[in-house]
């Protein structure tokens, strides 16, 4: 609707400014579109069980295996994102069978 109205009046040669209003309002979508391309330096264990698509327990045994990085903070645990990615490449790769239906055999006494 407001690119309607800005081309209505640039084409009657009026040239139209968006408002303040405007601008504040895309100030968080262009905040969120440049941290979407950061990568983060640690994940929460909840975050970390998401990503590798597994539990929270599966994490901490994990952790206790030496095979994820952890941190303390306080209270939290805190897994590094290099550890995450790190665990998630070494993942074998997943040997899938095609299914194929056998034929029936035919029905006895037919």
């Amino acid at each position: 609707m407001k690119a309607a109205i800005v081309l209505t009046f640039v084409f009657l040669g009026v040239l139209a400014l968006p408002s303040l209003h405007d601008v504040y309002a895309a100030i968080p979508l262009a905040a969120a579109a440049v941290s979407a391309n950061v990568e983060p330096i640690f994940l929460s264990v909840a975050a970390a069980a998401e990503s590798l698509a597994t539990s929270r327990s599966e994490i901490y045994q994990r952790i206790a295996r030496g095979e994820l990085d952890a941190v303390k903070d306080g209270a939290r645990t805190k897994i590094t994102y290099e550890s995450v990615k790190r665990v998630a490449a070494a993942l074998p790769k997943a040997d899938v069978k095609l299914y194929v239906r056998r034929a029936q055999a035919p029905a006895a006494g037919r």
